[in-house]
């Protein structure tokens, strides 16, 4: 098969990005198209003939220990965390955006949504100061309504942190991969940026690409009354 023969041309001993993998399969197949190209890639990782190690990177050879999940963030959820950290410094956040979901998306979200998940008892406070430098562009724990009638490009959503949510040990104020599955199940708002078709190939590239805490994970989605989506979607029923 062609795609034998491209795979043939990479070291085990390299990570690759999607533009060069793109332009080797593309020699034994000239007229291989971006969106045919997304299709081999996936089938390709299907097969267990390449995997993908992080952000944009892959491999041919599968390591014993997947990597810790770190999100990126852009620039603009960055300011947002650094004006919440300087309302006050002790409180405790989560900071989420949707195009994180793109390393393991398709179809890939190109509007960006901030969501800003913050101790229950101070979200409305939060959302208040937020307010005086982005009227207009901050919900509060909006419905799915409401979200559908008020976003705008870079809205913030104030959303409560739920009580033993996962958090990261190194960046407190980072989303863990354990959050991220459960919310973008659980949280209405999250669920709106992506197609639900979307979520079995969510989750199978990040177990691929991901180390994941099951008991974190697991403790978690009862927490938020999703166990038995998780379980699905992990490939356990």
């Amino acid at each position: 098969m062609w795609t034998d023969q491209a795979m043939l041309k990479l070291s085990d001993k390299e990570s690759y990005n999607r533009e060069v993998l793109y332009h080797v399969l593309r020699k034994e197949k000239p007229d291989l198209s971006k969106s045919a190209f997304r299709w081999t890639l996936y089938n390709l990782q299907q097969k267990n003939k390449i995997f993908r190690t992080g952000r944009d990177s892959y491999v041919t050879v599968k390591s014993e220990l997947l990597p810790i999940y770190h999100p990126f963030y852009s620039n603009e959820a960055k300011r947002v965390a650094k004006e919440i950290s300087l309302i006050h410094p002790e409180i405790p956040f989560v900071i989420f955006e949707s195009v994180l979901l793109n390393e393991f998306l398709n179809h890939q979200i190109a509007q960006n949504t901030i969501y800003i998940q913050v101790q229950r008892d101070i979200s409305s406070y939060v959302f208040d100061r937020l307010q005086d430098n982005h009227a207009g562009s901050v919900l509060y724990k909006p419905t799915k309504k409401e979200f559908d009638r008020y976003w705008t490009k870079d809205c913030i959503v104030i959303l409560d942190l739920i009580s033993q949510s996962p958090m990261s040990d190194e960046s407190p104020h980072e989303i863990t991969v354990e959050k991220l599955l459960v919310d973008m199940i659980a949280e209405k708002s999250i669920a709106a940026t992506f197609s639900p078709a979307e979520l079995p190939d969510i989750f199978q590239n990040v177990r691929e690409s991901c180390r994941i805490d099951r008991h974190r994970l697991n403790r978690y989605a009862g927490r938020r009354g999703k166990t038995e989506q998780i379980n699905i979607y992990m490939g356990d029923s």
